[in-house]
């Protein structure tokens, strides 16, 4: 026996019940559900949707989805930090390495010419405000996605949340309290190559990949072009 497109629906609504809110994994989550409800039905066919659904549902133990969730998460996490490498990465080839490399020339300088802490702390907070800011203005667009499309996407909450980076603004803070009134040559151009990284970090997380949404979605989600 097969499921009906209504029941394959009201399976939709189950995964929602159980506080799965992403409609990819609901989607992953539904086509388990679903051929387990069948191949149950060929073992006991006298048994309901709902009987054979809740069977089926008792499988994933005493945490029900959140297992499924969590590993899903581990998942996409890993995925968006490698996206985020690799347009790292590009920015140390021909011709982007001219942008990086003016960025660290122009942070060296300004070492030079200010206080090394005071600067180091006037760039960290910098960041840190522009982050915040960006990440204001993207949950706004998310909001605004998922009022025109009521469904949201594990990626799409990386790529909008900047994969959590505003967690790495507490490195700096601690970094600034280690961070002497004076530093040596050598401790400042380390300094100016985590600026560096960190104000990539922050064009990449904030500006590139929120641009290019879209794209990543229907290359992760085939069934994304068909919402």
């Amino acid at each position: 026996m097969k499921l009906t497109q209504e029941q394959i629906q009201q399976l939709y609504k189950f995964t929602r019940q159980h506080y799965v809110e992403y409609y990819d994994v609901q989607t992953e989550l539904v086509d388990h559900l679903a051929n387990n409800i069948e191949q149950i039905w060929q073992e006991q066919p006298n048994l309901s949707f709902e009987e054979a659904r809740d069977i089926s549902f008792k499988k994933f133990g005493v945490f029900g989805f959140m297992d499924v969730v969590g590993e899903r998460a581990k998942v996409l996490n890993k995925k968006y930090w490698k996206m985020v490498w690799d347009i790292f990465k590009q920015f140390f080839n021909i011709p982007q390495i001219v942008i990086s490399t003016t960025i660290f020339l122009a942070i060296l300088i300004g070492f030079q010419i200010f206080p090394s802490k005071y600067f180091f702390i006037s760039i960290s907070i910098g960041g840190i405000i522009i982050l915040g800011f960006k990440l204001f203005l993207l949950n706004k667009e998310k909001k605004k996605r998922f009022k025109a499309t009521n469904k949201k996407w594990l990626l799409e909450e990386y790529v909008y949340n900047l994969g959590g980076s505003i967690a790495f603004t507490n490195l700096f803070i601690q970094m600034v309290n280690l961070l002497p009134n004076s530093v040596s040559n050598t401790l400042i151009i380390i300094a100016s190559f985590i600026l560096t990284a960190f104000i990539l970090l922050i064009y990449i997380t904030s500006f590139i990949l929120p641009s290019k949404v879209e794209e990543i979605l229907h290359k992760q989600y085939p069934e994304y072009k068909m919402v």
